[in-house]
């Protein structure tokens, strides 16, 4: 999969405020703004996000802004939002047809393939979060229950999974280590990559392939029967 075919956030809400034409006045204005916020997002970071910028952006008056949103932390947040809407709206499901190792690998290139082409807009997250520790309990909270989905699923599904010989808490707390692994793996490679990962310089599908082998043999204990060892 190429960046290309992964959903740009900026893109999908800058097409939603375009289509908002013939809705009412205060949807179409707070669609603008939000895509005029995700655009200086991901020029400036939110570092530097101002209220100036965004309204320039949007071609409307400060006193607007302030009628849907009442500072700029609380814009970025609603942009953050879209974000995980978005992701959770095309990320691949259905995977009942595919092999373990497919199916991990599909949703491996999914995220890639999608947070390399959100990154610029991802790279201010940390001062975000640092603002609005709310936003890092919710991604807490949606990280276990994706734990518990995922745990159960296996259960389920994969009667050799060594997940069934321990306790609910040990074989979630093992999950949740998995899920962190990826998220700094990705942010690392697309996001705020320090000198030695950027030197590795690695395309979309060698960091996939990693990840697949990673995840796989955290859950199986093993590599799949057509994995070659990384």
């Amino acid at each position: 999969m190429e960046s290309a075919e992964a959903p740009n956030l900026i893109e999908i809400l800058d097409a939603r405020a375009e289509n908002a034409r013939d809705r009412p006045k205060r949807q179409r204005t707070r669609l603008a703004l939000l895509a005029a916020t995700a655009h200086e997002l991901e020029e400036n970071g939110y570092a530097k996000l101002t209220i100036e910028g965004i309204v320039k952006r949007a071609g409307l008056a400060r006193g607007t802004f302030y009628l849907y949103f009442p500072n700029r932390a609380e814009a970025a947040v609603a942009v953050r939002r879209s974000f995980t809407a978005t992701l959770r709206k095309f990320r691949p499901r259905g995977a009942g047809s595919l092999s373990r190792h497919e199916a991990i690998y599909r949703m491996n290139r999914f995220y890639v393939a999608f947070y390399a082409s959100n990154a610029r807009l991802l790279a201010g997250n940390s001062a975000l979060f640092n603002d609005r520790p709310d936003l890092v309990a919710s991604r807490d909270a949606i990280n276990q229950r994706w734990a518990i989905i995922l745990l159960r699923d296996i259960r389920r599904r994969e009667p050799d999974c060594w997940f069934l010989e321990v306790d609910e808490r040990k074989a979630l707390l093992a999950l949740r280590f998995v899920i962190l692994m990826a998220d700094e793996a990705l942010r690392m490679t697309y996001i705020d990559p320090p000198p030695t990962i950027r030197e590795l310089d690695q395309t979309q599908e060698d960091v996939t392939e990693v990840l697949t082998t990673l995840w796989y043999r955290c859950i199986y204990g093993r590599d799949a029967e057509t994995l070659q060892p990384v």
